[in-house]
Order: C-alpha cells, then sequence, then structure tokens
C-alpha cells in the first residue's frame, strides 16, 4: 500500500513540476503601436495608410528571435483636434460630426529594396500575396463621444488575431488603411475638414522562448 501511495505523490509532484518548469520556459510582454494620423484638408468619404515597422522598437528587437507567438489583440481610437469645413474649431456643445463609420484594415508590407529594418514608408509595399485584416469598425462615430477621449477599445476576433500571427511572426511591418465614411446628412460626394487630428494604437502580445 504505501508503495501505491509513494508512486502516487510522486507523479503528482513531476506534474506539478513539469508545469513549473513550462511556466519558467515562456513569457510574454505587450506594448501599443501608436499612430497619430494629422489631415490637412481632409476630404471624407477617404482612406488613408499609416505605416508601422517593429524593427523600430527595442522591447521587440531585443526578443526577435525568441517570439513564439505575436498577436494583436486590441485596437482604440480617438479625435484630438478638429475644424469644421466653414473653418471653426469644433465645440462638443455645438457641432453635431456623425461619421456612418471609422473602420481600420491591417494590410502586410513587404520590402522593396530588401532592407526590412528601414523604418521609412517609401522602402515598403503592401504585399499583395498577403490577405487583408479588418480591425475593426466603429458604426455610427459621433465625435463628441470620441473627442479627446481614448477609452474605445475594439477586441480583435480570436480567428482574425490568430491569422494575423502567424505572418507577424515573420513581416513585422504592416499599414493601418483607415477609413472614413461620409458623414450623416452629407448630400456632396465629398466634404472637406480643413483640419483632422486623430490617434489610434493597435495592441501586440508576444510569447517568448526563453
Amino acid at each position: 500500500m504505501k508503495k501505491y501511495i509513494f508512486i502516487l505523490i510522486s507523479i503528482i509532484l513531476t506534474g506539478c513540476y513539469s508545469e513549473t518548469i513550462d511556466s519558467f520556459s515562456t513569457f510574454t510582454f505587450q506594448f501599443p503601436v501608436n499612430f497619430e494620423a494629422t489631415y490637412i484638408l481632409r476630404a471624407v468619404p477617404r482612406t488613408s495608410k499609416d505605416f508601422a515597422n517593429l524593427y523600430k522598437y527595442k522591447e521587440y528587437n531585443d526578443n526577435k528571435d525568441k517570439i513564439s507567438k505575436a498577436k494583436v489583440f486590441q485596437l482604440n481610437f480617438w479625435v484630438d483636434s478638429l475644424v469644421m469645413p466653414d473653418g471653426t474649431p469644433y465645440n462638443p456643445q455645438i457641432h453635431n460630426v456623425v461619421f456612418d463609420y471609422v473602420r481600420y484594415v491591417l494590410k502586410f508590407a513587404k520590402p522593396k529594396f530588401g532592407n526590412p529594418f528601414s523604418t521609412d514608408s517609401a522602402d515598403f509595399m503592401i504585399d499583395p500575396d498577403v490577405e487583408e485584416f479588418v480591425l475593426g469598425t466603429y458604426d455610427s462615430v459621433n465625435v463628441a463621444d470620441f473627442y479627446r477621449n481614448p477609452n474605445h477599445i475594439i477586441q480583435i476576433p480570436d480567428d482574425v488575431a490568430t491569422t494575423i500571427s502567424e505572418f507577424l511572426k515573420n513581416k513585422p511591418y504592416f499599414y493601418i488603411e483607415t477609413q472614413y465614411s461620409k458623414v450623416r446628412g452629407q448630400s456632396q460626394d465629398e466634404i472637406f475638414f480643413p483640419y483632422l487630428k486623430a490617434r489610434f494604437d493597435v495592441d501586440i502580445r508576444f510569447e517568448v522562448n526563453l
């Protein structure tokens, strides 16, 4: 009987030891990729692209050779400044500006000249061999709610995040395309905001093998 008890305890302890070793064999870290998008004479509807290369970040470079997983897991967006089409500064107490939607799409890039470490977007192009990924869509965007309020987090769907992860480990450079719709009540094909400054963050979580 004592023999069986000893075996059972040994199995339990071995299992606990294995789990402890596994927990110390990896660690995770994350950081936001921040975009500050400033537009002069911003037409709507319109799309625009912003570029990011993770080689720009020390956290990524320090761990890049040991990364086993890379997951884009959330998106945040807000408006810092806006000038109305008539030239007056936006006032949330007075002006009513509602976009039907603002959408963010991730498009992987590839180097034009074989240098993946450049942070100049002119050295890259959209990779036509990789599908694009909709990170999130903000519907009925009332600028008053988003004005200087960085509290509009969208969780990236797991299936999208998982697929992006497979590419991101080997292609740490990408564009984020921002798609602004018409504003509510807009009858013209385009209207122009003399100045629009928006910010958005893409948070990325990495798992690293020790």
